[in-house]
């Protein structure tokens, strides 16, 4: 329904109560979601509610979408239907944390950024970093499995999550996992909601195991004459005893969308940075400088440099905020998320700059190493052609991929919303995909939660 009646609004205004509700048109624009806008938006407070109002939505057959700072609300297809905005930004709290367990329980709406000064006071923190690192949300980040570049070191989101609850698409409210590291035996279901989009249930509490705070920090950059030569790099340093927190190689074009080229490279079009960042105690940090400039020379670098602290912190910000720097360049901007063996990333960079290239597009690659990859694409004369292009080259890339030895599988992540309207955003059908809409069927049986955003418009 595009609308909703008053006797509706009414109804949840009683479940929420009347502060918790938005219904002023100019309000409610900042929930659009691919031109699609709720005729409400609702703000719970607690769990109970989020489960109140679920149900209600599953009686009325209207159509939720949960968010918090709204930074991820553009992954996805658009919606097949939008009424009502779960708003959970108010449910920001740390539900429980102690320190001397390493374990943390906390609400979806907190900020990475009010999480991180929180565990600081405790040296500690949380491997779980994401664009937008000023605002995201804990839920909209484990909603996205938003990647991480410390997933080098601390894995994904599935590897430090102890457990989850959450209301299910008929209002059920649920958990799995558990909130110690030894939990109870049984299926880990609250996995499955990671990188869900939102479409299985709405997550209400998140727990987590934390990390000690290193006692010295330092990060190292590498320049070298093409993608051979740094991804050579790359791979020396993962068979390697040394054990960097991040690892991420960059195109000539990612170091100048980012403002990063060193001095020496800033002019050379194949240049290839490599961004490394240690952490432990002096002595750790000092063998790590010495044995990555001596892998870094192996390679083939034309230069390789210790960051200052301020460089530092510049540089590993900027490389994590990448995809917002590639889709604000442009309004018809493209931003590709890629999963590939590390092994096949030099024929991945390859191809997509000649598809990239043959398509008259601009293009920019990151690879944080973990067999991730982003490429964002970009028209170099916007107009009416433009879209035509980006589908194109998405076809081409996600035929390239799919049929080749790469074996690899990739998400648009952003784009135009007309484009998702010409465009699978998941490339071909998935030889999973019956297994993906049981589960959604078991977990949202009348299609409630963020219909249609999912890959197969589940």
């Amino acid at each position: 329904m595009s609308s909703m009646a008053e006797a509706s609004l009414a109804r949840l205004e009683r479940i929420a109560g009347p502060a918790a509700i938005l219904g002023d048109a100019a309000l409610l624009a900042a929930y659009d979601v691919d031109g699609a806008r709720p005729a409400a938006a609702v703000r719970p407070a607690d769990a109970a509610t989020v489960a109140e109002i679920v149900r209600f939505a599953d009686a009325e057959n209207l159509a939720l979408i949960a968010c918090g700072a709204r930074t991820k609300l553009g992954i996805g297809a658009a919606p097949s239907r939008y009424d009502v905005a779960l708003d959970l930004s108010r449910m920001n709290r740390i539900l429980a944390y102690d320190p001397g367990d390493l374990t943390l329980g906390v609400e979806p709406g907190i900020t990475l950024a009010d999480l991180r000064r929180a565990l600081a006071e405790h040296g500690q923190f949380l491997p779980l970093e994401s664009p937008f690192a000023s605002s995201a949300t804990v839920g909209g980040t484990i909603a996205a499995n938003a990647i991480s570049p410390l997933r080098q070191a601390f894995g994904g989101p599935r590897d430090f999550v102890l457990g989850m609850e959450f209301v299910t698409g008929a209002g059920e409210a649920a958990k799995g996992g558990g909130r110690v590291v030894k939990n109870v035996t049984g299926y880990d279901l609250h996995k499955l909601l990671i990188g869900s989009l939102g479409t299985l249930a709405v997550i209400t509490r998140v727990n987590f195991r934390t990390f000690p705070l290193p006692a010295e920090e330092r990060a190292f950059l590498a320049a070298f004459p093409g993608s051979e030569s740094a991804l050579s790099f790359c791979r020396a340093i993962v068979h390697s005893p040394l054990e960097p927190r991040r690892v991420e190689a960059l195109d000539a074009a990612a170091m100048g969308l980012l403002g990063l080229a060193p001095a020496e490279a800033a002019s050379a079009e194949d240049i290839w940075c490599v961004l490394v960042d240690v952490a432990g105690t002096s002595g750790i940090v000092a063998r790590h400088e010495r044995d990555l400039e001596r892998l870094a020379r192996h390679a083939g670098a034309k230069q390789f440099s210790a960051l200052e602290a301020a460089d530092r912190e510049k540089h590993l910000a900027r490389a994590l905020e990448f995809p917002r720097y590639a889709t604000e360049r442009s309004p018809e901007a493209v931003l590709v998320r890629i999963a590939a063996l590390p092994a096949a990333m030099p024929a991945l960079a390859a191809e997509s700059r000649r598809i990239a290239r043959s398509n008259a597009l601009e293009s920019a690659l990151l690879l944080p190493a973990g067999g991730f990859a982003y490429l964002a694409l970009s028209p170099r004369e916007p107009g009416a052609g433009a879209l035509g292009s980006l589908a194109n080259a998405l076809s081409e890339f996600f035929k390239t991929i799919s049929g080749s030895a790469l074996h690899a599988r990739a998400m648009v992540e952003s784009c135009p919303a007309e484009l998702k309207r010409k465009i699978s955003l998941w490339g071909p059908p998935r030889g999973d995909f019956e297994l993906m809409q049981r589960v959604k069927e078991t977990f949202d049986p009348r299609d409630v939660l963020s219909p249609g955003r999912f890959c197969g418009g589940i």
